[in-house]
């Protein structure tokens, strides 16, 4: 006679849930200021249920990277791969973190920006992830740029990471508090050093 399966207990929590509030702390507060009294009380789960469904504080750092790439760069992609012209899915692009700023008071900068400076220089896994990340955007604006004639092949690349950097930059600069004014300013510049913007 077969003995019958012994099935475990259901988690009582939603798990993506759970997931979107660890990465906000790790993006708010990063690896090392994150301490696991933090993480429980953000997802309200003992450390034990966190562990079982996430693993231990580093995998959990990981995965977050790898929620925001499914979430925050997926919108960037959407942003750049939308119906508009390409320059102005590319301006739309970079206000993006001056909106973040001056509309949604979110001064947390880019989680991935954020992470290429605390862990991604001890850890190559999140190295690897943050350069996917990276790799993932440029590829996407390189893609954009071709389809303006005023920027020849040879120079695509270099202007996406251009712009990239730019990108980047001015996420720094407004988890740094800098005045809206000074960042769009920042912005215009970029776009009429690279494109064919009247």
């Amino acid at each position: 006679m077969l003995e019958p399966k012994v099935i475990g207990r259901p988690r009582e929590f939603d798990e993506d849930q759970a997931m979107a509030k660890i990465m906000d702390v790790f993006w708010e507060k990063g690896f090392e200021g994150t301490s696991m009294n933090d993480l429980e009380a953000a997802t309200e789960l003992r450390k034990g249920s966190l562990y079982a469904a996430f693993g231990d504080k580093r995998a959990m750092y990981r995965k977050s990277l790898e929620l925001y790439d499914r979430t925050a760069i997926d919108e960037s992609v959407r942003v750049l791969t939308g119906i508009d012209a390409p320059d102005r899915r590319i301006g739309k692009f970079l206000q993006a973190p001056i909106d973040a700023m001056a509309v949604a008071n979110d001064r947390r900068g880019c989680f991935i920006c954020n992470a290429s400076i605390d862990q991604a220089v001890v850890d190559p896994e999140t190295q690897r992830l943050v350069n996917g990340s990276l790799e993932r955007l440029g590829r996407v604006l390189e893609k954009v740029l071709s389809e303006l004639s005023a920027i020849d092949n040879n120079r695509r690349r270099a202007v996406a990471q251009h712009l990239l950097s730019v990108y980047f930059g001015l996420r720094v600069l407004a988890k740094a508090g800098q005045p809206v004014r000074m960042l769009k300013a920042a912005k215009e510049a970029a776009l009429r050093s690279v494109l064919p913007i009247e």
